[in-house]
């Protein structure tokens, strides 16, 4: 199964990907797949990402202005089915994200069919715990992924595996070193995710089932994230970002 069927993909979707590890391969994961058959699609994020390996399938422009992004958006939209945008490459080599009100504008270009966003930062965690001001999401998102590691189950709660651990303690009320389980995970997706634009869809995407016993885990932890987010959570995809395929199952209400 890919990637658009698992996730039901509409036109004109503006997709936000936000949580832990797994983020920017899964939009590129996206964005190669949409290539076949799709055009106008533009991949971006309001956080920051490491320009792609891979980056000739995309054309790619720097700007921080938007006027001039606009103009070679308009310009380049009929010649390349894939436009990946951001303001400027920064001395560790990552692309630094645009303003969440440019991806509002460019929803209104008439060519655009899909719009795929990075609008969250783990720093290649699992698990992360959202300071103030996290995620940055745009407010016409119309599917929300918030991405997991299925690995981090088990693991204590700290620096090495969850991002921002201490502020995840104290919003859990747990000690640092504490065991992660579905709870945890549950929790901090929550907070991630409470704040999403009310039309969003929200469908969370349960990252590298491939480590042994990983397809297992994460089925009980889809389960679990269906059971307390009942109505909000319409299904949950298991699947590995940097595999093929992507998809491996997916869990239903």
């Amino acid at each position: 199964m890919t990637l658009t069927e698992a996730l039901a993909l509409k036109d004109r979707e503006v997709i936000s990907l936000v949580g832990g590890g797994g983020k920017t391969n899964l939009m590129f994961a996206l964005g190669k797949e949409l290539l076949s058959y799709r055009k106008g699609i533009i991949l971006t994020t309001t956080t920051k990402i490491w320009e792609p390996a891979g980056s000739a399938l995309f054309a790619i422009f720097l700007s921080d202005q938007f006027s001039e992004t606009e103009r070679w958006v308009k310009k380049n939209i009929d010649q390349h089915p894939c436009l990946l945008i951001a303001r400027e490459k920064l001395s560790n080599g990552k692309l630094q994200g645009i303003p969440p009100q440019w991806i509002e504008e460019f929803q209104s270009f008439k060519d655009i069919s899909t719009i795929v966003v990075e609008a969250d930062g783990a720093a290649g965690r699992s698990l992360k715990a959202p300071r103030e001001g996290e995620p940055v999401v745009p407010q016409n998102t119309s599917l929300l992924i918030p991405v997991v590691g299925v690995d981090v189950l088990g693991r204590p709660l700290n620096e090495q595996y969850v991002f921002r651990s201490e502020i995840a303690a104290r919003l859990l009320n747990l000690s640092i070193g504490s065991k992660v389980t579905e709870e945890v995970i549950a929790a901090l997706l929550s907070e991630i995710i409470k704040s999403h634009p009310h039309k969003a869809r929200v469908i969370p995407f349960i990252n590298k089932v491939d480590i042994p016993d990983g397809l297992e885990k994460a089925r009980k932890l889809a389960r679990y994230l269906l059971h307390i987010d009942r109505g909000q959570i319409e299904r949950v995809i298991l699947g590995q970002a940097q595999g093929d395929p992507v998809v491996k199952e997916i869990i239903f209400c």
